[in-house]
């Protein structure tokens, strides 16, 4: 049987050839199993707070279009489809009834969307938007079809399953309405 030098780490031999624990060992043993106890503790079920919800990429454009597209389409004075596809539409719905009963609304018939451009949350965070959201560049179009607001910027935001148009896209065009309608302040719930 073989010895290993008195004071030194190396392993000393047993009888059946198997190295006897040393207390180095014996300490890295300890860490690892720690590291391991963390992480399994640190990756448990916890998917719902660190994924965010997905959409598809190939509907994209298509879904922020329909959703800009009811909004936008002033002639149809139906209140609930706008606030439908208004982020928090609830919040302005009064205000969109205002601009809906107003005879200005009467000249848009809808929107068609130039671009869209998705954001990291972190861009989206700057927006003080929810994640996921887009920068959308859309027309807003007259009852002839030609745009009478063109190039206009706003945001999309993706809640509860669908795409809709981002809180603050709305309340600064309700901003201009009330400016036209020489009120003051800000529209109801913006």
């Amino acid at each position: 049987m073989m010895r290993a030098p008195q004071g030194s780490d190396t392993p000393r031999a047993t009888r059946k050839g198997v190295p006897k624990p040393t207390r180095g060992f014996a300490v890295g043993v300890f860490f690892v199993a720690v590291a391991l106890t963390a992480a399994a503790c640190s990756s448990g079920n916890n998917t719902a707070s660190t994924t965010a919800p997905t959409f598809n990429p190939a509907t994209e454009q298509s879904d922020i279009s329909t959703s800009f597209t009811t909004l936008f389409n002033l002639a149809d004075k139906n209140v609930d489809s706008k606030v439908a596809v208004i982020q928090n539409g609830s919040q302005i719905r009064s205000a969109m009834q205002d601009a809906l009963n107003s005879p200005l609304s009467n000249s848009s018939a809808g929107a068609k969307i130039d671009s869209v451009t998705a954001l990291s949350s972190a861009g989206c965070s700057q927006q003080r938007l929810p994640s996921p959201c887009a920068k959308v560049v859309y027309d807003i179009l007259g009852t002839n079809g030609s745009a009478i607001l063109p190039n206009s910027q706003g945001y999309a935001v993706y809640v509860n399953g669908k795409w809709q148009v981002a809180k603050v896209t709305i309340c600064g065009l309700l901003t201009l309405f009330y400016q036209t309608e020489g009120k003051s302040g800000s529209p109801p719930g913006c």
